[in-house]
């Protein structure tokens, strides 16, 4: 199993990402057992990312290498997020960070262009990487809408996918309608993260 040095791992939960990011720790041989090599962060202040460089200019103890690992990242706020960037940029040889979150729309632009991005997803949504048609038709869209999923627990996988396409769609040919989109789909994911049921979320979505 490939590691990146900085590496996000994108999931519908954070359960699912936390499951993905063990894997990852265990390869390295970092599991979390009182490991002086591997530092969690668990307080997301911005006194504790500042720590983070002393730790990782410090040699290992028992490891070849040193491990970040920042569950649900999107807990950072924004003076953190900046404050990690170099670090994430220029983790120092032999150095690694693992990021999970299962809110990336909260995550800066800048820390997701310096993670390598692993998106768990499940088999229902991975063929789904197509940007959705938008007719501006009602009816047509939510008869969409309606055909693409029939568990609401894949809808967030769902609109997860569509963000990673649209941002990409943007970065190629900047324009403000798939900026407009990106809007929305942002706004949906927030909806669901606010507890609003998943089908209410992509209609929302297909309708605003």
């Amino acid at each position: 199993m490939s590691l990146f040095p900085s590496t996000l791992i994108i999931a519908s939960s954070p359960q699912t990402s936390s499951e993905k990011a063990l894997e990852y720790l265990s390869n390295l041989k970092h599991l979390p057992d009182n490991n002086p090599d591997l530092f969690i962060v668990d307080q997301y202040s911005i006194a504790t990312v500042r720590l983070l460089k002393n730790f990782l200019s410090q040699k290992p103890f028992n490891h070849f290498s040193k491990v970040v690992y920042i569950p649900e990242a999107d807990n950072l706020n924004s003076e953190s997020q900046n404050a990690l960037l170099k670090n994430l940029e220029e983790p120092g040889k032999n150095n690694y960070f693992i990021l999970t979150t299962s809110k990336p729309q909260l995550l800066l632009p800048t820390i997701l262009s310096r993670c390598q991005k692993i998106k768990i997803v499940s088999p229902k949504t991975q063929n789904e990487n197509k940007a959705w048609p938008l007719s501006g038709n009602p009816k047509k869209d939510l008869d969409f809408a309606s055909s693409i999923v029939n568990d609401k627990n894949e809808i967030k996988n769902l609109l997860l996918s569509q963000l990673e396409i649209y941002q990409q769609k943007l970065v190629v040919n900047p324009d403000k309608n798939t900026a407009r989109i990106i809007k929305k789909i942002i706004t949906a994911l927030n909806f669901i993260d606010a507890n609003v049921d998943p089908k209410s979320a992509l209609d929302y979505f297909f309708l605003k």
